[in-house]
């Protein structure tokens, strides 16, 4: 019986959203704006994970700084953050609706390699922030094996569904430990090979899909 459904936040609960915008608001803010900063800012972020397997201030600051090739200041994070949030879609109506009816039957949480905060922050933005119980992946990232069994709670694995939008973080590793999986195939991926049930966008997702695990079950 699926009793707990995990989800990926970016690509898959926030679609169509370019951070250029607020990166380039913090940099301005902190009086260090230039284009080129604007440009290792975004590699930075596309690093990072190449190097560290969890999100700290620490490590993170320190990243950034050098791919900017400027120390960044204490309240770096503070600003990102308040810039961030509203990095979202505006109309949320069916999202929210889906979420809600969805958190009536089963336990929602989120698995976003990021800042759990920073996440959170957004989804509250976007009125869906109080349906998700617990956000994980910020102290041990994908696609370490052990974020997706802490995502699982006291739950094993198998009655758990991730739904995410990357083939290898969300479907191929998850189910190397026996997570059931959607992939919500926002980019129109084709020709992939895993078995896995597939929707265009999160809103898709309802009960009867959730119970199509329990009847390939019989």
């Amino acid at each position: 019986m699926i009793k707990r459904l995990i989800f990926d936040v970016d690509g898959t609960l926030i679609t169509d959203v370019d951070f250029e915008d607020a990166i380039r608001r913090t940099l301005k803010r902190l009086n260090i704006y230039s284009n080129k900063k604007l440009s290792g800012f975004l590699y930075g972020i596309k690093t990072y994970e190449e190097e560290f397997d969890n999100y700290n201030i620490e490590d993170y600051t320190l990243h950034i700084s050098n791919a900017i090739n400027s120390k960044l200041p204490k309240e770096f994070l503070d600003v990102f953050f308040e810039e961030l949030k509203n990095a979202v879609p505006m109309k949320n109506d069916k999202l929210i609706k889906t979420m809600r009816e969805l958190s009536e039957i089963y336990e929602l949480v989120l698995l976003t390699n990021y800042f759990s905060k920073s996440q959170l922050n957004r989804l509250n933005t976007m009125g869906i922030g109080q349906f998700f119980i617990e956000c994980y992946g910020e102290k041990i990232i994908k696609p370490n094996i052990d974020a997706y069994l802490c995502a699982c709670g006291k739950h094993n694995p198998n009655e758990c569904v991730i739904i995410g939008d990357d083939i290898f973080l969300d479907i191929e590793q998850a189910q190397k430990v026996g997570l059931k999986t959607i992939f919500v195939n926002t980019k129109d991926i084709k020709n992939y090979d895993v078995d896995t049930i597939e929707v265009k966008k999160v809103e898709e997702i309802n009960v009867n899909l959730i119970n199509m695990f329990e009847e390939k079950r019989k």
